[in-house]
């Protein structure tokens, strides 16, 4: 993926990053908030290793210094706290390991104390109670370990920073944990918007398309039907839409790529298909059509799909006889079932349904009919069935000259897609490209501004 790959993914998903790092916050402040405070204060302890009470000298300081680290280890060992949980009412050994810490300062003789509480007094309490009972605790461990004539060396520890009770606590760190669930709430949304797209194997846009190295022909926006209009017997028509309306406009930029991919392959015949049922096949291949013979193409549809047929309902036809009908006369009366829409259009309906429509369609017959019904126009359009799930379409590629693919944004999936691309190239026929059928005018199309300024009518679909 590249950046401008990732910076689309940024701009679909920023809302999810954003109530997720809200959410995480908000979360994070209200747990806070549900903690009790908890207070910490500080004692420093002073370590004196001196020769028999004397001045020190280097060494004894440097001797010093090492015994703050041993040191720091004894005043929270269990002996040590043992004594201190002996003298401080309602405290237990485990509770002073939890809430009592010690530590050297570097190139220093000190050792800092820190004791935790709820109470800020009961924290400066344990924290003093320490320093005081350590000294003698040195003492008497000293004692016990020297042989009856061993020279002692004297250590002088003592408390020369007694401790006070915190004027706010140390727990919870509000601030830090929002920060952190700020952070969390971040790494999750992205976690999540990376699963979504890794997951999400949609055609929606046209890189989408062009990542399967297959042309991308256009955009075909969303369209809605006009008000008092049922949905499922509306037609979305060139014809009837304003000319300046973004439908018609989108059909006609697909329509004059698609020119140039007919002249750079010399295709005169044309087939429409596309991966599934309901990915606006049969729409396309009639506007297509209409916007040909509105470049002052002579051009011919015919419906191919012989088991849905549906050209005849996007032009208000009759469907009581045509290509399947054809069969059944002499080729020289062929023209008769072909229709006159336009100045430059013409249109040749499915007909009554065949029980065969496998066997008509890779009949010799059919290879006859189709090259005498459109050797009169400069471009065929054959409308056939879906590419998967039936052999229809996979012998229509056999008699046309290039193919054309449709797919579905929301709809169409990139696996039954990529299994189209790869029928059609099995059959050694062009592929011209993919047209991207339903697409959002605003998300898919960086030049949308142009349908929009001056064009916008009342009540035009979004």
């Amino acid at each position: 993926m590249t950046l401008r790959d990732y910076l689309k993914i940024a701009q679909r998903w920023w809302w999810l990053v954003l109530v997720g790092c809200l959410l995480s916050a908000i979360a994070a402040f209200l747990v806070s908030s549900q903690i009790p405070d908890v207070y910490q204060a500080r004692v420093a302890l002073f370590v004196n290793q001196g020769e028999n009470g004397g001045s020190q000298s280097y060494n004894d300081q440097l001797l010093s210094q090492n015994l703050t680290k041993t040191y720091a280890q004894l005043v929270t060992g269990n002996s040590h706290l043992k004594i201190v949980a002996e003298q401080v009412k309602d405290v237990t050994v485990k509770r002073l390991q939890e809430n009592v810490s010690a530590r050297p300062i570097p190139d220093t003789q000190n050792i800092e104390v820190f004791a935790k509480d709820k109470s800020p007094e009961r924290a400066a309490f344990i924290a003093n109670k320490v320093a005081q009972t350590f000294p003698d605790y040195v003492q008497v461990a000293q004692a016990g370990n020297l042989q009856p004539d061993a020279a002692r060396r004297p250590t002088t520890v003592f408390a020369y920073d007694a401790a006070t009770a915190p004027d706010s606590p140390v727990e919870p760190n509000t601030l830090l944990n929002v920060f952190l669930g700020t952070f969390l709430g971040l790494l999750i949304a992205i976690g999540a918007v990376a699963i979504v797209e890794y997951l999400d194997d949609g055609i929606d846009e046209r890189e989408d398309i062009e990542r399967l190295e297959v042309a991308y022909l256009g955009s075909v926006f969303q369209a809605s039907p006009p008000k008092g209009v049922d949905r499922k017997s509306w037609v979305p028509s060139i014809i009837e839409a304003d000319p300046k309306a973004p439908l018609s406009e989108s059909y006609r930029q697909v329509q004059a790529n698609l020119a140039f991919a007919l002249s750079a392959t010399d295709c005169r015949i044309l087939l429409v298909t596309s991966p599934g049922q309901g990915e606006g096949k049969s729409t396309t291949a009639a506007n297509l059509a209409e916007a040909l013979a509105e470049s002052s193409k002579s051009v011919l549809l015919i419906d191919g799909d012989l088991r849905k047929p549906d050209a005849h309902r996007y032009f208000s036809l009759p469907n009581n006889s045509g290509l399947t009908s054809t069969f059944l006369v002499d080729p020289k009366a062929l023209s008769s079932f072909i229709d006159r829409v336009g100045d430059s259009l013409s249109v040749l309906t499915g007909g009554p349904i065949p029980p065969n429509p496998t066997e008509l369609i890779s009949s010799a017959k059919m290879r006859h009919n189709l090259a005498t019904l459109s050797e009169p126009y400069d471009v065929v359009i054959i409308d056939s069935p879906p590419m998967l799930g039936l052999a229809d379409a996979s012998i229509w590629t056999t008699l046309v000259d290039g193919v054309l693919v449709v797919a579905r944004r929301g709809k169409t999936r990139r696996g039954p897609l990529e299994e189209t691309i790869a029928a059609v190239r099995a059959s050694r026929k062009p592929l011209l490209g993919v047209v991207l059928n339903g697409s959002n005018r605003r998300r898919n199309s960086p030049y949308a501004y142009r349908y929009g300024y001056g064009y916008e009518q009342a009540g035009q679909p979004e």
